[in-house]
């Protein structure tokens, strides 16, 4: 009976040790992940909480850095570039910001110390710094997302304007600095195989006419006559008209002043497509019309003009040289 006892002693004495050790072990690990939590080096979690729930009732998104500033707001027709005359944005981009703000998560925590943001690309672009700001506001004006962003190339970090802290984020964002992506910015949609004549006067030099005889010929110096060095660079000037990449957008009447140079393009099928470069705010831009030779092709001009006359088009140094060369880039030496 003593050894049965003592048996049963040994045996809850044991079982008090398990106990013991087993409590020692979760205590071990809920210390270990409460001390993880408070690491100031770790975060999880979405940047913006809730997004989801919210963002259909966005009115309007605000952009704003170095490189351009722009509002996108929600009209009747949808949505649209407000300070772009109300030029249509492209609905498949507003998705991918949708989509990108929404997964937006944080990685760690990164510096509070101000004077360490700029490394980090989240200064106030408000105040010349080299962040992205981007704002979306609801239809009371109440801010759903107020965050500078910091695309960088070893990654994305995010600050809330007012606050010092930056964090390290993940997520994939639209191209914010580029207002031209937000937009269909091709003025013509028309095959450069149509082409048949184009008339250049450029701003500086003579004018000067190129011509081919089929859609299936070569390009070649119709007046002034002289012999072409280049055929590669007739041929993309010929066809340059068609082939513009805009980079920014204003209605036609936004943009007044006299044109500093011209070009008119002819379609095999007598449709003449006019084209004024106009400089106004240290920026060149092109006007389009395009105008039927015969009744005929009234409805092929009409299909342009719809599309493009309504609007004037910014264009790069580069584009806008291109688009009206004078005759000395395709002959050098020709006045």
């Amino acid at each position: 009976m003593t050894a049965g006892l003592g048996e049963r002693r040994r045996a809850r004495s044991l079982s008090l040790f398990l106990i013991a050790g087993a409590l020692t072990v979760i205590a071990a690990v809920t210390l270990a992940i409460e001390s993880r939590g408070l690491d100031p080096n770790n975060a999880s979690g979405p940047v913006l909480p809730g997004l989801a729930e919210t963002i259909g009732g966005a009115q309007r998104i605000s952009v704003t850095s170095a490189e351009a500033t722009y509002r996108i707001e929600r009209t009747q027709q949808g949505w649209a570039m407000r300070d772009r005359d109300g030029y249509p944005v492209l609905s498949g981009r507003l998705a991918q910001l949708t989509e990108g703000l929404e997964s937006l998560r944080y990685l760690r925590r990164m510096t509070s110390d101000a004077s360490k943001h700029e490394r980090l690309g989240v200064t106030d672009p408000r105040e010349g710094g080299r962040g992205i700001l981007i704002q979306v506001e609801d239809g009371r004006g109440a801010l759903l997302v107020n965050l500078i962003l910091g695309v960088e190339t070893n990654g994305l970090y995010v600050r809330r304007p007012g606050e010092a802290q930056t964090w390290a984020a993940d997520g994939e964002l639209p191209p914010l600095r580029d207002v031209a992506t937000w937009m269909d910015l091709q003025p013509l949609n028309i095959a450069a195989e149509r082409l048949a004549r184009v008339e250049i006067v450029p701003a500086e030099g003579r004018a000067y006419i190129l011509a081919r005889d089929g859609a299936d010929q070569p390009w070649r110096i119709a007046a002034p006559a002289l012999a072409s060095l280049a055929q590669s660079t007739v041929t993309s000037t010929a066809e340059r008209l068609t082939q513009l990449q805009p980079v920014d957008v204003r209605t036609a009447p936004a943009i007044q002043g006299p044109p500093r140079a011209r070009v008119r393009a002819t379609t095999f099928d007598g449709v003449a497509i006019d084209a004024e470069l106009i400089v106004s705010d240290n920026r060149t831009w092109v006007k389009l019309v395009a105008r039927a030779g015969a009744p005929e092709q009234e409805p092929a001009a009409l299909e342009i003009n719809n599309r493009s006359a309504a609007w004037a088009y910014a264009l790069s140094d580069s584009e806008a040289e291109a688009l009206a060369a004078p005759l000395s880039r395709l002959v050098p030496g020709a006045q």
